[in-house]
């Protein structure tokens, strides 16, 4: 399964990318590429749940918007802050953040969830916490209430039995 999401994947990337459906040279070329790196893919054995994540990208794509929201908020902060006349109105501060996600996915997508967001950088990850260095207390009291937290872990998803 995850081959075949691999292949449909590559395909269909060529296939925007490079806008030339009416050829049919340059669709078999797309083609023969996408096959050669599949199977290349699978020979080295990199097709795996960690390499292809499709269970998570429901529920990671009705996450976005509201991701996608918290950094166009944090941009008009930061931009607030840095351009207003006068002395700025920033307190630098590192803080640790604890979380109790399961997978790396979910450690990944938290981790670079909070460094995208501007104001916000993670400079450590650890099993159970992370070190982030927020530019303003706003920022961090943001991050230590946990929303995006509690956002994260529901992409996740349940936690399975084993």
């Amino acid at each position: 399964m995850h081959a075949w999401i691999l292949f449909v994947s590559l395909m269909a990337f060529y296939v925007v990318l490079s806008g030339q459906i009416h050829s049919a040279f340059l669709m078999g070329a797309g083609l023969v590429c996408s096959a050669a790196i599949t199977l290349l893919s699978k020979r080295l054995g990199i097709i795996d749940d960690e390499g292809m994540p499709f269970r998570w990208w429901f529920r990671t794509l009705k996450y976005l918007p509201w991701l996608l929201w918290q950094v166009f908020l944090a941009n008009i902060d930061v931009l607030k802050r840095v351009w207003k006349i006068g002395q700025l109105d920033i307190q630098p501060q590192m803080i640790t953040v604890p979380h109790e996600l399961r997978t790396a996915y979910g450690v990944a997508t938290y981790v670079n969830s909070i460094t995208l967001t501007p104001g916000t950088v993670t400079v450590e990850v650890g099993k159970d916490e992370l070190l982030v260095h927020a530019l303003t207390t706003d920022a961090a009291n943001d991050l230590l209430a946990g929303e995006m937290h509690r956002r994260v872990l529901a992409v996740e998803g349940p936690q399975e039995v084993q």
